[in-house]
């Protein structure tokens, strides 16, 4: 899809990085999404959802802050504001405008 930024497995935690006892335990599937409705649908409608592998999915509120400023959204944990920074990014070069991020465009 063209929302997922990174997705990989979760593993259990092990002392060594090759030790075979740390086993799969899920995914972890980071994504842009419109709003939390947008969220639970893209999850519901994956593919390994539809297959059945997961027990139980959860989804949680991570991004307080993209690589492009479009999705700037207010970190409520904070007091430092996120507003400007899609003009501090066009200010300093990085591509926000749609045409130059069509992956993240919904």
């Amino acid at each position: 899809s063209e929302k997922v930024i990174s997705a990989g497995p979760l593993h259990l935690p092990t002392e060594f990085k090759d030790d075979p006892s740390s086993i799969p335990v899920g995914d972890l599937i980071m994504f842009n999404a419109k709003d939390r409705h947008d969220a639970i649908n893209f999850c519901e409608n994956a593919p390994n959802a539809h297959e059945g592998l997961y027990k139980d999915m959860r989804v949680h509120f991570y991004n307080t802050l993209d690589i492009t400023g479009k999705f700037v959204s207010e970190d409520r944990l904070s007091e430092m504001p996120c507003s400007d920074m899609q003009e501090a990014l066009e200010y300093w070069g990085y591509p926000t405008a749609d045409d130059q991020t069509p992956w993240l465009n919904f």
